[in-house]
């Protein structure tokens, strides 16, 4: 039974692992392009006030909300993960408490 949870386990903590990949590539795919506008309308892509609003509005509003989105998924991912190692503990202990109890019904009969 301990193996069958063990697998159960490692499959779990591998689609976390790729679930926190995604979310790391995505974030990147989406804040990337952004990034690089905000760093061209700095170089003189754009003049004046409103690209200045654009840019700091990006840097200070956009990217850091779209980081944060991200940041939702990677929490969600984290407290499944924590989860799971709550869970393996509780199965440690039970089966601590299932040997102690084999060893004291061995030695009664």
């Amino acid at each position: 039974m301990f193996g069958l949870f063990k697998w159960v386990e490692d499959l779990v903590g591998d689609i976390i692992n790729q679930i926190l990949s995604q979310v790391n590539i995505i974030q990147d795919a989406v804040t990337a392009p952004l990034r690089a506008l905000v760093s061209a309308v700095m170089a003189g892509m754009w003049k004046g006030e409103g690209a200045n609003r654009f840019a700091q509005e990006m840097t200070d509003e956009v990217i850091p909300m779209l980081v944060n989105i991200m940041g939702i998924n990677t929490n969600f991912a984290n407290g499944i993960k924590k989860s799971q190692e709550q869970m393996a503990q509780a199965v440690q202990q039970a089966t601590q408490q299932a040997n102690s109890l084999l060893e004291i019904f061995g030695g009664i009969f």
